[in-house]
């Protein structure tokens, strides 16, 4: 019996660590390479605009074009990325909701086989 007591408790505990890890490793990580990507992409912007600046002063209208079109880039490139933070957190909000109804279920079926006095 203690043998089965104990594969018991090490299989709760390892779907209970299971969870945990599908439930917030992943989202963590993506959230940290999202952040790497956006802090380096911040950087660039900065040598960026510092290129458009040198530009302006001189007077060929293919290097204005381009800077202009590069200070375009960024803004969309600024909005992809706010644009998969956003799908980030909406996913996890689905994650969590579908857990709580998950949970909210497993209750009341478990009402629902319970015999009524």
């Amino acid at each position: 019996m203690f043998f089965r007591n104990l594969i018991s408790k090490v299989r709760y505990w390892d779907n209970i660590s299971a969870k945990w890890l599908m439930r917030h490793f992943y989202f963590m990580f993506f959230q940290i390479v999202l952040m790497v990507i956006f802090f380096f992409w911040f950087v660039n912007m900065f040598n960026v605009i510092d290129v458009s600046f040198q530009v302006s002063r001189t007077s060929s209208p293919t290097e204005r074009i381009l800077a202009s079109q590069s200070v375009n880039i960024t803004i969309v490139v600024l909005l992809i990325l706010l644009n998969s933070f956003w799908m980030l957190f909406i996913f996890g909000t689905i994650q969590r909701i579908n857990n709580l109804l998950k949970d909210l279920n497993y209750h009341l079926s478990r009402l629902r086989s319970r015999p009524r006095n």
